[in-house]
């Protein structure tokens, strides 16, 4: 899980069940808890794959798309959980004598790949509807 996913996922959870209404970035950022351009990022891919439409004008803002409480989560999470990274992830070097350090970044791709296949499968049966529900029916009020 990263940082943009769980925007993503707070961001069309609040404007499902605010599905009557728009908000501006600044406005949801708020309500998110999060930088407006953190927010804006995260909004930009949404609006770019048909989740979310913005209207711009004096009253505009994001508002969902339809009904937003049928989106999957593992369809989320292979939208911010793409391939490219921000950094250096993996140790070792192809050019070192230790057959450990040349062959370590291979080894941890592919681990990599098989936890992120395990992620999706797990997020597949969960839609943002689910994520609603038990945010208001188990009330976590208080609850870590």
């Amino acid at each position: 899980m990263n940082l943009e996913f769980n925007i993503a996922v707070h961001a069309l959870t609040f404007l499902s069940k605010h599905s009557t209404e728009r908000y501006s970035s600044s406005e949801l950022a708020a309500k998110i808890c999060v930088n407006p351009v953190q927010l804006r990022r995260v909004m930009s891919k949404l609006l770019e794959e048909g989740y979310v439409i913005t209207t711009m004008g004096k009253y505009g803002g994001y508002s969902i798309n339809g009904n937003g409480l049928t989106i999957q989560l593992s369809a989320l999470f292979k939208l911010f959980n793409d391939q490219r990274t921000y950094g250096r992830i993996y140790t070792g070097e192809q050019e070192s004598e230790c057959e450990i350090s040349r062959e370590m970044t291979n080894v941890m791709t592919d681990y990599h790949q098989q936890e992120r296949e395990v992620l999706e499968k797990f997020y597949q049966n969960i839609s943002i509807g689910d994520v609603l529900n038990k945010i208001i029916m188990e009330g976590y009020n208080g609850k870590v």
